[in-house]
């Protein structure tokens, strides 16, 4: 079952990133969607591995949903974010992408911890979470600025 739900939320948001009006190009969506795999695979590791904080579960299916989550979902999030923050102007509509964004990203990690994606003997995981993935839209935003600065994007 949890196969079947996160293949569902991963197709949902290629469709909406397949949709969205985007200002960067095809090469540097790919950039970004490079950069954030490998920043979240980085980030379980670290935090499955070496710290032991998260863990995912064992078991193949849960693996599979796991995987489709780190390796699909969060980076493209990242990238429709960086594709509709870019878009608009007005701080007001960026703020609400923002707290939109987030929310749906939360909401995700909330539903991987549910399900038993995701199990963590830390009492503040819920926190962990917010964090971590605040961070990444951060990375987002600054790394969406430094290619859009960039003098060799003026040549594309």
């Amino acid at each position: 079952m949890a196969v079947a739900i996160f293949v569902f939320i991963a197709w949902v948001i290629i469709s909406v990133y397949l949709f969205i009006p985007k200002r960067l190009s095809t090469e540097e969506n790919l950039l970004l969607f490079f950069f954030f795999t490998i920043i979240t695979i980085n980030i379980f590791t670290i935090l499955d591995l070496n710290l032991q904080l998260i863990q995912h579960s064992n078991k193949r299916e849960m693996f599979i949903s796991f995987l489709i989550h780190r390796n699909i979902i969060i980076p493209l999030t990242l990238i429709i974010f960086a594709n509709l923050i870019i878009n608009f102007e007005s701080k007001k509509k960026k703020f609400i992408i923002t707290v939109l964004i987030f929310s749906a990203l939360y909401f995700i990690d909330l539903l991987a911890f549910r399900i038993g994606l995701l199990t963590c003997d830390s009492s503040n995981l819920y926190l962990a979470s917010a964090i971590t993935l605040a961070a990444l839209m951060l990375l987002a935003v600054l790394i969406t600025k430094l290619i859009i600065k960039s003098p060799e994007r003026k040549l594309i």
